[in-house]
């Protein structure tokens, strides 16, 4: 089915479904450091990060990549951002997403800026395994360097089935929607984790471009930090902003980009740039651990196994981390 205000697609050749483990869900998360405004070099980019791991993904399932992946993040205005806009008619990223989940076989969710009549969104593609376009979710919480040129969506999404998922309903999030509206809302107030609890989503799916720092601080907060720094403290944070979830049978699933922009892209006199804090990952939320993770600077694509059934879980799937030394299977406060 097509949800919502989505692309119209004429319907790609009945889809197969790949052997796969019926104990496990294949995810995989592609982070990457996407070049500011250049999408078809950021596409060719990522197809070449799948192409190399081409093996590891048969029997996928689920393909995400991260907030804006294509276009990139920092823009300084509406008429800035506007070549970069997708719509109805001319969608590079929809078209990219529903040809890359025809060919791998796998749902595939990936963060755009698009224009819905006269309103500019942050939103999220979410493509079917049969290349059809499944559902657009659109970011409800901005944050400040979305505001320099988009519209809040109307709200949080859950949907109780996504053809292609075993597992369901699969939530939906973009970046600063797991932080609390505006940074104004009381922290205990948890909107992202509460929609999600009362929906009783089973799968986050979570597409970001995470900020080491805000836009307006001080050149003094800009410090260097280990990337085993940057990945704890976001990942607790992480936490700490699903802490209803806590507990329950929920697996987390982010990816979330690398690299850095000007901040002068954003209209700012400085010679600062943003970075990116990477971390892709998936969590168990039952436990509170990491399955697998990826570094806070590295391109690669992360791939992990999600247990389906309650006592599947192994040593194999909480392997090590193989460049950071920070273990999966880890458990955080």
């Amino acid at each position: 089915p097509i949800h919502g205000s989505c692309l119209r697609t004429k319907c790609s050749a009945a889809f197969v479904p790949p052997m796969c483990s019926p104990e496990l869900l294949r995810v995989a998360c592609l982070q990457f450091a996407p070049s500011h405004g250049r999408v078809r070099e950021n596409m060719a980019r990522a197809d070449a990060l799948l192409k190399a791991r081409k093996a590891d993904l048969e029997g996928l399932r689920l393909l995400v990549l991260p907030e804006m992946a294509f276009t990139g993040y920092q823009w300084r205005s509406k008429e800035d951002i506007d070549a970069v806009l997708e719509d109805d008619s001319n969608s590079p990223t929809s078209d990219w997403c529903r040809r890359t989940a025809a060919r791998l076989g796998c749902v595939v969710c990936c963060g755009f800026p698009r224009r819905k009549s006269l309103r500019r969104l942050n939103s999220m593609v979410v493509a079917s395994p049969g290349g059809e376009l499944v559902d657009i979710i659109d970011k409800h919480h901005l944050y400040a360097t979305d505001k320099t040129w988009a519209e809040a969506g109307t709200g949080f999404r859950s949907l109780g089935v996504v053809p292609g998922l075993p597992l369901g309903p699969v939530g939906f999030g973009i970046c600063m929607d797991i932080n609390p509206r505006e940074f104004q809302v009381p922290d205990e107030d948890y909107e992202f984790a509460k929609f999600h609890l009362e929906k009783g989503s089973r799968l986050i799916v979570f597409s970001s471009a995470w900020c080491r720092n805000h836009p307006d601080d001080s050149p003094s907060a800009f410090v260097d930090k280990t990337d085993e720094q940057v990945s704890e403290e976001l990942l607790n944070s992480w936490l700490r902003r699903l802490y209803p979830l806590l507990g329950r049978d929920v697996y987390f699933v982010v990816a979330d980009r690398v690299g850095e922009e000007a901040l002068e892209l954003l209209g700012k006199d400085t010679d600062q740039r943003s970075r990116f804090c990477g971390t892709s990952c998936v969590i168990s939320l039952k436990d509170k651990r990491v399955l697998k993770a990826l570094s806070a600077s590295e391109e690669a694509v992360l791939v992990v196994d999600v247990p389906l059934k309650k006592d599947s879980v192994s040593s194999g799937v909480a392997a090590f981390l193989s460049t950071t030394g920070f273990p999966t299977g880890q458990l955080f406060k």
